[in-house]
């Protein structure tokens, strides 16, 4: 099955969260990150991250889960400076019949950490942290759809999703967060790692979709 976006935009609510586009028609389950958290993910080119903040963390060596991942990110605006979090979660589902596992990916703007909190002076209290050391600029982000098929004739039932998100880094190491059952966590749990080899099992079986390279370039994949 081809993974090409299918144009349609949802809308982002008051607190800038973005919710994905998902199809439901005929066995066929769809759901791709909504046009709206493209251009968030597009607002992360040329950023460094630091850090990433959670609620919670599941561990096993380089890999990490948790129900949400935020990104600091500041902006200097007349002088006065902004704080935001850009927020990665995901919502995961079974097909009727086949019980196939897909998940909706979700990438919101917003003005305080999920699950994490905020105190009276906006600082947020007591959060888990994952430190990237010497963190270089995001060059590129890639992201990777998969599909898979299962049963037979009229119980037969195909999802295609957008499974993971990679940050490529202009020192040539990269970060991915996906959405899957292997590792650490529950299904409905986002993953994140920064080692290669972790890395590699959460794009297997994936195929890239779209490449963002720069603030107003987005490169589909045939």
């Amino acid at each position: 099955m081809e993974l090409d976006y299918d144009g349609d935009m949802s809308a982002a609510d008051g607190n800038g969260t973005s919710n994905g586009t998902s199809k439901e028609q005929f066995g066929q389950y769809f759901s791709q990150i909504s046009e709206v958290g493209i251009l968030i993910l597009r607002s992360l080119v040329g950023r460094k991250v630091h850090r990433v903040y959670a609620g919670c963390l599941q561990v096993s060596g380089a890999h990490f889960t948790a129900p949400h991942f935020s990104i600091p990110i500041s902006d200097e605006i007349e002088g006065r400076w902004i704080h935001r979090y850009i927020i990665f979660g995901c919502e995961w589902f079974e097909t009727p019949i086949t019980f196939t596992d897909y998940w909706q990916m979700f990438v919101s703007d917003e003005d305080k950490p999920k699950d994490i909190e905020v105190d009276s002076t906006s600082a947020i209290v007591a959060p888990c942290t994952i430190n990237y050391y010497g963190a270089a600029a995001i060059r590129a982000i890639e992201i990777y759809g998969f599909s898979w098929s299962a049963g037979e004739k009229e119980e037969r039932e195909t999802v295609t999703y957008d499974q993971s998100i990679r940050f490529l880094l202009e020192d040539g190491r990269s970060f991915c967060i996906a959405c899957q059952l292997d590792g650490p966590g529950v299904a409905t749990e986002v993953h994140i790692s920064e080692d290669e080899e972790t890395i590699r099992s959460l794009l297997e079986g994936s195929r890239l979709r779209l490449t963002i390279t720069a603030a107003q370039e987005v490169e589909r994949a045939g």
